[in-house]
């Protein structure tokens, strides 16, 4: 019992301490948050299985982090401030989409023989090249995905979305701009409102504190998190008046129906944030994400060492789709005449998501596509779970 306590306190705590280390090291920082609770995780499952903790108990609870976190990150999505973006950012991130969903579902039928579940896997990179990390861990709880394989495939994520990051901020600008259009400066980086509320957008998405008084915080964030579990109760309900297929009454009847939890309580995220108040409450997101990092936690924990040999084919699949994505993505952009900033920037927001847009901007010494981009990353949050379990569920017709 006292071993358990101790596990719970550490999947508390732990994405806490991982938070404020990645403030201070820039090497453990380029590792990212989400990652080093998968590791730290997998490392302390050993003394937590020897010492008999109840594994399986917080696996059970992570899955409702998953839930709660969701609708947290979309609370902060301004969808009516869309109208603002111009038509080619529109069109180049939809042409990202476009290519993330082409590529999967070329990969599912390049790896499904070699992979299990690489209907899932598929599934999963689209949440991730749509919109981002909770769309993939959301995608995978949705889809019935292992811990095991979701942390693989992150980590197969880490190592290709690393290189190209580190592409973006070096050789796809300057290769961009031999293949298409310049980019035309329209002047909003000069309106003190955009100013402004790029400025909120960089704060919310930077994970640092918010600059309101800590009571004031606590509480709103209190409320926050109340509206995502009423999401999740709804969700809940809505799934225990479906009939079973198996004769499974009560909690074990939801296990059933995770497809349908997942996209309820997206789908309640996202008309909560019509609500101004709650759309512009600080923290919203960092919360989420921190239930997210708690989840990570959870998965390092019930980590099984015999599915790492899966590393390097799943590997193999994230890169064909990833680069793949970014190669198809340039070609359309060529072809629709989209210009080398609004490609790098929109691909940059599909791939890596709200979060590194700033320094992919700094990269392009351009400030006014860091809102544009910014919108086009919250855009990708929102739809990342309709599109991913979409077409997962189309592509298991094919298994």
């Amino acid at each position: 019992m006292l071993i358990t306590v101790i596990m719970f306190l550490t999947i508390l705590f732990l994405p806490r301490l991982i938070i404020l280390a990645t403030d201070k090291v820039k090497f453990l920082n380029a590792l990212g948050s989400v990652f080093l609770c998968y590791f730290i995780g997998l490392l302390l499952s050993f003394f937590f299985k020897a010492g008999g903790a109840d594994i399986g108990l917080a696996s059970d609870v992570s899955s409702v982090l998953v839930c709660v976190a969701m609708p947290l990150i979309l609370f902060s999505a301004n969808l009516p401030a869309l109208k603002k973006l111009a038509k080619p950012m529109l069109t180049s991130f939809s042409m990202n989409c476009v290519a993330a969903v082409a590529m999967a579902v070329a990969g599912f039928f390049l790896f499904k023989n070699i992979i299990p579940a690489a209907e899932n896997i598929s599934a999963m990179l689209i949440g991730s090249y749509v919109g981002g990390t909770p769309n993939m861990i959301a995608i995978g709880k949705a889809l019935g995905s292992s811990h095991s394989q979701i942390l693989l495939l992150q980590t197969a994520d880490m190592i290709g979305g690393g290189t190209y990051f580190l592409l973006l901020l070096s050789l796809m600008p300057w290769l961009t701009k031999k293949l298409l259009p310049q980019y035309m400066p329209v002047g909003i980086a000069a309106n003190p409102e955009i100013t402004e509320e790029t400025r909120r957008y960089a704060k919310e998405f930077s994970g640092k504190k918010q600059s309101v008084k800590p009571l004031k915080a606590f509480l709103s964030r209190v409320g926050l998190v109340g509206l995502a579990v009423l999401c999740f109760a709804v969700a809940a309900a809505v799934c225990l008046a479906l009939p079973s297929h198996y004769g499974n009454t009560g909690l074990a009847k939801l296990s059933e129906y995770t497809v349908v939890i997942m996209l309820v309580v997206t789908t309640g995220g996202i008309a909560l944030s019509f609500v101004k108040k709650i759309r512009n409450a600080p923290g919203s997101y960092g919360t989420g994400l921190y239930l997210i990092l708690m989840f990570a936690v959870v998965m390092g924990l019930s980590f099984d060492l015999s599915a790492i040999r899966q590393v390097l084919l799943l590997l193999a699949m994230e890169l064909v789709v990833q680069y793949g994505t970014v190669m198809l993505h340039l070609g359309m952009a060529k072809l629709g005449k989209i210009d080398s900033h609004t490609m790098v920037i929109t691909s940059c927001a599909g791939i890596f998501g709200p979060p590194f847009i700033i320094p992919v901007a700094k990269a392009l010494r351009n400030d006014e596509v860091i809102l544009p981009g910014i919108l086009c990353g919250i855009l990708g949050l929102v739809i990342g779970n309709y599109v991913g379990i979409g077409v997962g569920s189309f592509l298991r017709l094919f298994v």
